[in-house]
C-alpha cells in the first residue's frame, strides 16, 4: 500500500547570534527610515508652503510643465492641491481645471502601477466636471483592459467614442476607435464595430488628414477580416505606411503588422504569422510595452502549437513566464513606493491648513517613531523565537518527506520487479494452458475476464448486482495496475488527468478503477494523483542541475497544474512546506 506524505508541524528556536544580529539590523533600519521620513516630511511641507497660495490655473500649468520634465512628485503635488480645491460653488471653468488636475493625478498613479488610486482619481474627475472628459473614459478603459476586464473596457471605450464625437475632438475620437478595434481583435468579436466605423466616416466636419486616413484603413482591414476576406485585409494592412502610423495619434505603430499576423493565423499560415509577430515583438521591446509583449508571446505560442512545433512553443512560453515574473516583481516594488508616496501626500494635504500652528511636528514624529520602534522591537523578538522553532520544525518535515520520497522510489522498484516475475509466471501458465487446450477433445465455454467490463454484454455491465460489480477477488489486481500506471511520470504530469483516462490506460472500466482506489487504497483518485505529483515535485525542486533555472510556476505547469497557487496549496497540504521552503531546506541540509 502506498504511503501518504503526512506531517505534523512542530515549533523549535534558532541560534542566539542570529537574534542579536537581526535585532541590531532592525534598529539601524528603523533609524534610517525615521530620518528619511523626517526629511520627506520637510520636503513635502516646503512644497505645500510654496504652492498652496498659487492660483489654480497657474498651478495646473506648472504641474503640466513638471509632468513634461518627468518630475512626477512635484507634478503630483500641484495636481493634488488643485483637485482638492474643488467646490460645488465653482463656475464651470474652475471645475474643469480641477477635473483635468485629477485626471492628470490619475495618470501619474497609473504610470506608477497604482491602479486603484488612479481609478479613484479618474472617477472623481468624472464627478467634478460639468461636461464629460473624453480622456478620463479612455484612461479608465485602459485600467480595465490591463486587468482583462473586456466588458468594462468596451463600455468605457464606447463612452469615450461618443463623448469625443459629441465634442468634436477628432484626435480623441480616432484614438477611441482604434482602441475599440484593438479590443475587438483581442477578444475575436467584431460585430459591434460596424455602426461606430460608419459614424466615424460620416462625422460632420472631421478633417481628412493623415490621422483620418490611417484610422479608415485600419477600419477597412478590420471589416474585411470580419467577413472572412483575410487576403484583402492583409493587402489593406500591409499597404499602411509606417510614417502614417507614426503620425496617426495612436501611441504605437505596430498594430497594423499585428493585425496582419492575426489574418495569417486565420489562414493557417503560421510561418508568415510568426514572421510578423517577431517584427512586432522587436517593436514592443523597443517601446518597453510589457502588456503588448505578453499578448504577442501568447499569439506566438498559439502559432507554434498549431504548427506542431512544441519545442518552439515551450521556449516562447518560458520567455512569457520569465516576463510575467519580472512584471510581478516590478509591480510589487512600485506598489510599495506608491503606498509610501501617496500616504505622505494624503497626510500632509490634510495638514496644510494647520501648518502654522504645528510648531512641534518634528517632536511628535520623533515620539511616534520611538513608540513604533519599541512596538516593532517587541514584535520582532517574538517573531525571532517563533522562527527558531519553525526552522527546526521545517528541517524535521523536510527529513520525513525526503524519507517518504525514497521509500516510494523503493516500492516502485519492488513493484517493477514483482511485475517482471508475474509476467514470467503468466507466460508459463499460458504455455501450459495451450498444451492443455490441445489435449482437450471438446470445446470449452468462452472464458470470462474476471475484471469483466469488456466481456459482459451491455445489460449485464449496467446491472449493479452483477458479481463483477463487487470485485470480490480482483481488487488487488486493479490496485496493482493503478500503481504501475501512476509510476509513469509522463502519464501523471498530463494536465486534466482524470480517473476515466487512467481507467482507459489500464484497460478497465472507470467504475471499477474508482471503486478499487476508494476501497483498496482508502483515498480518492485526486488525492492519490496529487501525492504522486508532489513526490515528483520534491525530486525536481531538489534537482538543481536540471531544474535549478526554472521558476516554481514553470515546474508546476510541467507537473500538470494549471496555476502556481493550486500547486503551492497542494504541496503545502501534503508536505507541510511550501515549494520555496522545501527548496530552501534542501539547500541548507
Amino acid at each position: 500500500m502506498e504511503k501518504s506524505l503526512s506531517h505534523h508541524i512542530k515549533n523549535v528556536p534558532i541560534p542566539e547570534w542570529a537574534r542579536k544580529s537581526a535585532f541590531l539590523a532592525l534598529l539601524l533600519l528603523i533609524s534610517a527610515l525615521s530620518m528619511r521620513a523626517a526629511q520627506q516630511h520637510e520636503e513635502m511641507q516646503n512644497l505645500y508652503r510654496q504652492y498652496r497660495d498659487t492660483p489654480s490655473e497657474e498651478l495646473y500649468k506648472l504641474g503640466r510643465t513638471f509632468l513634461e520634465q518627468q518630475k512626477l512628485d512635484e507634478a503630483m503635488v500641484c495636481f493634488s492641491i488643485v483637485g482638492n480645491r474643488y467646490s460645488p460653488k465653482m463656475n464651470s471653468d474652475e471645475k474643469r481645471i480641477c477635473a483635468y488636475a485629477l485626471n492628470n493625478a490619475g495618470g501619474i498613479s497609473q504610470l506608477r502601477s497604482s491602479y486603484s488610486t488612479a481609478f479613484s482619481y479618474y472617477k472623481k474627475a468624472m464627478q467634478v466636471a460639468d461636461e464629460p472628459i473624453h480622456q478620463t473614459y479612455n484612461n479608465i478603459a485602459g485600467i480595465y483592459l490591463f486587468f482583462n476586464d473586456y466588458q468594462n473596457a468596451r463600455k468605457y471605450l464606447t463612452q469615450a467614442f461618443d463623448v469625443s464625437l459629441e465634442q468634436k475632438n477628432w484626435e480623441s475620437l480616432s484614438n477611441a476607435l482604434q482602441n475599440i478595434i484593438f479590443l475587438s481583435w483581442k477578444v475575436d468579436s467584431l460585430t459591434f464595430l460596424q455602426p461606430r466605423i460608419e459614424r466615424y466616416r460620416s462625422a460632420d466636419s472631421i478633417p481628412h488628414d493623415v490621422r483620418y486616413d490611417y484610422t479608415v484603413r485600419i477600419a477597412d482591414g478590420t471589416i474585411a477580416a470580419s467577413k472572412g476576406h483575410y487576403q484583402e485585409a492583409i493587402r489593406i494592412f500591409s499597404g499602411i505606411d509606417s510614417e502614417d502610423s507614426a503620425q496617426s495619434s495612436f501611441s504605437v505603430s505596430y498594430n497594423a503588422p499585428l493585425y496582419v499576423a492575426k489574418c495569417y493565423m486565420a489562414l493557417n499560415d503560421y510561418d508568415q504569422a510568426l514572421h510578423y509577430l517577431k517584427a512586432v515583438e522587436e517593436e514592443t521591446r523597443r517601446n518597453e510595452d510589457t502588456y503588448m509583449l505578453m499578448y504577442v508571446y501568447n499569439l506566438q505560442i498559439t502559432c507554434c502549437q498549431r504548427a506542431g512545433d512544441a519545442e518552439a512553443a515551450r521556449k516562447v512560453k518560458y520567455d512569457l513566464l520569465n516576463l510575467k515574473d519580472s512584471v510581478n516583481t516590478a509591480e510589487e516594488l512600485e506598489k510599495i513606493k506608491n503606498i509610501e508616496f501617496f500616504d505622505e501626500v494624503d497626510k500632509y494635504e490634510k495638514q496644510v491648513i494647520e501648518l502654522n500652528q504645528q510648531k512641534n511636528s518634528r517632536t511628535i514624529i520623533a515620539a511616534i517613531s520611538c513608540l513604533a520602534l519599541l512596538v516593532v522591537a517587541l514584535f520582532f523578538i517574538v517573531t525571532i523565537i517563533q522562527n527558531r522553532r519553525l526552522w527546526e520544525s521545517n528541517k524535521e518535515l523536510y527529513r520525513k518527506n525526503d524519507e517518504l520520497v525514497h521509500q516510494a522510489d523503493f516500492e516502485k522498484e519492488q513493484r517493477a520487479a514483482n511485475k517482471k516475475k508475474i509476467d514470467g509466471f503468466i507466460e508459463k501458465i499460458a504455455a501450459m494452458q495451450q498444451t492443455i487446450d490441445g489435449l482437450q477433445t471438446t470445446s470449452a465455454a468462452p472464458a470470462v475476464d474476471p475484471l469483466c467490463p469488456q466481456s459482459l454484454d451491455a445489460e449485464e455491465a449496467s446491472d449493479e448486482t452483477a458479481p463483477c460489480a463487487q470485485l470480490p477477488v480482483e481488487q488487488s489486481t486493479i490496485v496493482e495496475k493503478v500503481y504501475q500506471q501512476l509510476d509513469d511520470v509522463d502519464f501523471i504530469c498530463q494536465p486534466d488527468l482524470t480517473v476515466e483516462r487512467l481507467a482507459k490506460a489500464i484497460g478497465i472500466h472507470d467504475r471499477y478503477v474508482s471503486q478499487a482506489i476508494n476501497e483498496g487504497m482508502s483515498k480518492n483518485f485526486n488525492t492519490l494523483l496529487n501525492e504522486y505529483r508532489v513526490r515528483e515535485a520534491c525530486k525536481r525542486l531538489t534537482d538543481f542541475d536540471t531544474y535549478g533555472q526554472l521558476t516554481n510556476e514553470t515546474i508546476a505547469e510541467g507537473l500538470g497544474y494549471k496555476s502556481r497557487s493550486h500547486f503551492t496549496r497542494t504541496f503545502k497540504k501534503i508536505t507541510g512546506l511550501t515549494p520555496s521552503q522545501y527548496q530552501k531546506m534542501a539547500k541548507a541540509m
